[in-house]
């Protein structure tokens, strides 16, 4: 059952538009509030853009809020190859199509990487960024070309049996129910075959290799713009060890840890994720 906080936060309906970059059309909602400040989220690898259905709402009384779904998953278009840079821009292009006036870009996981090679890329188009639960690298790191999976479209013959194949990734234990099934459902499409899910499930594969860029904390040590960090305490990527050198890299004053969360902070503990940010965005002025 929906408790009565998350029925609100989703009854407030966004406008939905696109933009084009590099042949793609890129969907984004807008939740307008024309004159505030600019906050613009950014989900992470196997999301969309309603996996801020029940955040971005909380923040809309006090800016012009956006939510981007990037190529490859929601409703944007799947691309033939993918790239960081590829990533950044259709960002930028989505600020400038919105009209957002140097926003605050939240990106979370992959989202938070391709939100940091933004900030890196175009600083003078963002104001600060705050990274969710994405690790930052202290050494630039190499991978051998993915094999492109096999992939065969899979149909279900309704919405319930398709959302029971609904996974978090990377997987984890989420107690929300009511959160995973409203995500199953925003994650697949209808069609004349059946219902089947909108992912680009070869996305890590076609992502070209040959951009070179600084190792993450690196880029993060030297960003010209203001950077906070949120991370849930449980999260597999942020030991006690790894938490603790975030202030080597960030301004300790903008870390924030969200108890009895883990890597997918905001489906675990939504309500103390949105404190979390409402507290640390003040704090970003540059």
């Amino acid at each position: 059952m929906q408790p009565d906080w998350f029925k609100q936060y989703i009854s407030v309906q966004p406008e939905h538009h696109t933009c084009q970059v590099e042949g793609a059309t890129i969907a984004y909602q807008h939740w307008k509030n024309p004159g505030k400040p600019a906050l613009l989220f950014v989900h992470g690898h196997a999301a969309h853009a309603h996996w801020w259905d029940f955040i971005a709402p909380a923040f809309v009384p006090d800016y012009d809020v956006v939510a981007i779904d990037n190529s490859g998953s929601g409703e944007s278009d799947h691309r033939v190859e993918y790239s960081a840079a590829l990533f950044a821009r259709e960002l930028v292009e989505c600020i400038n199509t919105a009209h957002l006036n140097s926003p605050i870009v939240v990106g979370h996981s992959f989202g938070g990487t391709m939100t940091r090679i933004a900030a890196h890329l175009y600083p003078e188009q963002l104001d600060s960024i705050v990274i969710v639960d994405s690790a930052l690298a202290p050494k630039k790191s190499s991978r051998e070309p993915l094999p492109l999976p096999k992939l065969k479209s899979r149909y279900y013959e309704s919405m319930e049996q398709g959302k029971r194949r609904f996974r978090l990734r990377p997987p984890q234990p989420c107690d929300n129910k009511f959160i995973m099934d409203y995500l199953a459902g925003h994650s697949l499409k209808k069609t004349p075959k059946g219902f089947k899910f909108k992912l680009d499930g070869a996305v890590f594969a076609k992502m070209a290799l040959t951009e070179e860029f600084p190792a993450a904390a690196d880029m993060v040590r030297d960003m010209r713009i203001p950077v906070g960090f949120i991370y849930g305490e449980k999260s597999r990527f942020f030991p006690p060890a790894i938490a603790e050198g975030l202030a080597l890299i960030l301004d300790s004053t903008l870390i924030r840890a969200v108890p009895d969360a883990h890597h997918h902070v905001f489906l675990d503990q939504p309500l103390s994720f949105i404190e979390a940010l409402k507290d640390l965005l003040p704090q970003l002025g540059s």
